[in-house]
């Protein structure tokens, strides 16, 4: 491992940014070159076993929402028989060829970090990715990206004609605009020549045949990187932030109050309650949320899973917010199992109707209770959990929002506009 001489303490960003609500929005200043990069933070150190030490002893865990331990994932990956630095032995099966991965494609709508970081220092997560397929002897490099994501992939290309090529060349893969295109077994399968779509629950032995495939999101490889270089881990966590009028990108220091944060995004009235996660999260009532480090969420049963944070005002319908959500994804589902192809759709269709006022079951009021009962027959049975993300995120409305449920139910509906944007769907 090569050290060098730095400043105690780095960031992510060069700088939040505010965002259009439903769109992508640009970095105002250009991204940072390799020159001012490598004078920021030193030389890139070869990847190799320490690295996995190193990010272990730091406690890094992935910030694409799930959390794990990346040091486990990347031993994992590795595991093929014989790890894969070493040769198979003399008769073994040939070990099955590994792709890395630095995942870009953030399919949560509200989501914003992974680009803006991107188009503010490509370079940073460049070297992880480097760093990545390095330490894992992988035989290919990949960033993903969503095909429509134009900028994002213009200060990437242009970073990888600045930069020494690594050890393996870095390709950079389109992926389609999709809810699930920016999940680890879709990306898995899509790089095997296979659909954009989640491959599923197999059994071990199929598991076993399939190319190995490990996949970082763009902050997490971003953090490898700094650690490679000797910073200490990073406390301070990257957040998409609705706002009043727009959306905000911004590194949030650990033990920053959410109110405060709130309000440094354009929040001068405390909101009535906020989504944690994007679609695929869930609802928490405002004052059960102190703070945004994952810690403190995780201990209370909640998570910003991938730093998003949807706060609605009041006067806002939740079960309406949840509704128009749930409609999206199970238009956005993969169609490969029946909880997608039929639960998904039944129950946006009980939220809407709960909304409204009515049940699909009969013309009178809906029924919180049935609902559940109708979450109940969905949850688990989905071939990938794209069936489970919709389930919680409804079984969070209707515990947050259970008041407006019960009136709701007894036919109240709410005649108010959506606040949180939810992409329109063709047909």
């Amino acid at each position: 491992m090569t050290t060098t001489t730095a400043p105690t303490t780095t960031g992510l960003l060069l700088g939040p940014v505010r965002l259009p609500r439903a769109s992508a929005g640009a970095w105002a200043g250009p991204p940072e070159g390799i020159a001012a990069h490598v004078r920021r933070l030193g030389p890139r150190p070869a990847g190799g076993a320490w690295l996995l030490a190193t990010i272990d002893a730091a406690g890094l865990t992935g910030h694409g929402g799930a959390h794990a331990p990346t040091a486990s994932r990347w031993r994992a990956a590795m595991d093929d028989g014989a790890p894969a630095v070493r040769r198979p032995a003399a008769g073994a099966a040939p070990r099955r060829p590994l792709t890395a991965v630095a995942n870009a494609a953030e399919s949560e709508p509200l989501g914003a970090k992974d680009a803006t970081l991107l188009r503010q220092r490509p370079h940073l997560v460049l070297d992880g990715l480097d760093l990545m397929a390095e330490t894992l002897g992988a035989d290919r490099a990949v960033l993903w990206l969503h095909d429509d994501d134009r900028p994002t992939r213009a200060a990437v290309e242009v970073a990888l004609r600045e930069r020494p090529a690594g050890r393996v060349p870095v390709e950079v893969a389109a992926a389609p605009t999709h809810y699930l295109s920016g999940e680890r077994s879709a990306i898995a399968r899509a790089l095997a020549g296979g659909p954009v779509l989640p491959w599923g629950r197999p059994a071990p032995e199929v598991r076993a045949r399939r190319p190995r495939t490990v996949v970082g999101n763009a902050e997490t490889l971003a953090r490898a990187a700094l650690l490679a270089r000797g910073f200490p881990p990073l406390t301070a966590r990257l957040l998409t932030v609705l706002t009043p009028s727009g959306r905000e990108v911004l590194e949030v220091p650990a033990g920053t109050p959410a109110d405060v944060v709130l309000a440094g995004a354009g929040w001068h009235e405390a909101p009535q309650a906020v989504l944690l996660g994007g679609f695929g999260g869930a609802w928490a009532p405002w004052h059960a949320v102190a703070t945004f480090d994952e810690a403190a969420l995780r201990a209370a049963g909640l998570s910003a899973g991938p730093g998003i944070v949807g706060p609605i005002p009041h006067g806002a319908c939740g079960l309406a917010e949840t509704a128009a959500i749930a409609g999206y994804l199970a238009a956005m589902s993969a169609g490969q199992c029946g909880p997608c192809v039929f639960g998904l759709p039944a129950l946006a269709d009980d939220v809407r109707r709960l909304a409204a006022g009515t049940t699909r079951r009969t013309a009178r009021p809906g029924r919180p209770d049935r609902l559940t009962e109708d979450l109940d027959l969905v949850a688990g049975r989905g071939g990938c959990h794209h069936p489970d993300g919709a389930v919680g995120l409804i079984r969070s409305a209707l515990s947050t929002f259970a008041d407006d449920a019960h009136a709701h139910s007894r036919g109240r509906a709410c005649r108010v506009d959506t606040f949180i944007p939810v992409p329109a769907v063709q047909p």
